[in-house]
């Protein structure tokens, strides 16, 4: 195998990887997110500022992991485009 094809087989296995990793952490979005809310309706209302900070860290997680499947499906998305130019 030459060591194009070799590169073009990374390429492919890299963007399919990307895009199931993408696909698991949208499902794992889904429940954290549905934790989120439930976290916020229980301790949101509270008297200590901990809860704030609690619910503003959950927010930041959900946030990062939205911007990792964003990231995930781009890469995926480039991984396969450039295989299939070689």
């Amino acid at each position: 195998m030459s060591q194009l094809s070799a590169v073009k087989q990374q390429l492919a296995s890299i963007g399919n990887d990307a895009k199931t990793t993408a696909g698991g952490l949208a499902g794992f979005k889904t429940k954290f997110s549905e934790a989120v809310n439930q976290v916020q309706a229980t301790i949101g209302g509270s008297a200590q500022g901990v809860d704030k900070d609690m619910i503003q860290t959950l927010q930041e997680a959900e946030k990062q992991v939205n911007a990792a499947i964003s990231a995930l499906q781009q890469a995926s998305q480039a991984a396969t485009r450039f295989a299939s130019s070689l």
